[in-house]
């Protein structure tokens, strides 16, 4: 008595079933760990005095995210300046992270462009810079906290601003 499918054809389509369900799960994976957070592409000084002067003559709508792009890059670098012992380093990447925070308000206060964006990469910015702070040695943890006061003052005012639109 048959069952109307040989063995040669249903072995096919089930590898063929198990492939296509490993491409999806893997599809899932790879688009949830691009969504989990924001990307970490590893930017040296230049490549951020870049992207900040790019903020500074990019349409208003615009300048609010590139800001907070930044700022996020600049708390990475000031995080593997620490590692590598360059303390002076990333005490002045950390001054910088504290100017780039003031002029995220500014461009916020502009236009609400991307806000929910913003918000967000701040948000996560906030967490590495407690990261780094629970680290760093006592001469950086002061400017480190000033830094992370003001972060983390911009990151309300984005705050209110996404719940008021």
């Amino acid at each position: 008595m048959s069952t109307g499918c040989s063995f040669r054809t249903y072995i096919p389509r089930r590898t063929g079933f198990a492939l296509l369900l490993s491409t999806l799960m893997a599809a899932t994976v790879t688009a949830t760990a691009a969504a989990s957070g924001p990307d970490e592409t590893a930017l040296d000084a230049v490549a951020l005095s870049q992207m900040e002067l790019r903020a500074d003559h990019a349409v208003v709508r615009d300048q609010c995210y590139l800001y907070t792009e930044v700022v996020h890059g600049l708390t990475e670098l000031a995080g593997r300046q620490l590692s590598a012992g360059q303390d002076e380093e990333a005490a002045a990447t950390i001054r910088q992270v504290d100017i780039v925070a003031g002029k995220i308000g500014v461009a916020a206060s502009k236009d609400p462009k991307r806000l929910k964006n913003a918000e967000l990469l701040l948000e996560h910015t906030s967490e590495r810079l407690k990261d780094m702070l629970r680290a760093a040695n006592d001469e950086e943890r002061e400017v480190m906290k000033a830094t992370l006061r003001h972060l983390n003052a911009v990151h309300t005012g984005v705050l209110s601003m996404v719940f008021a639109h």
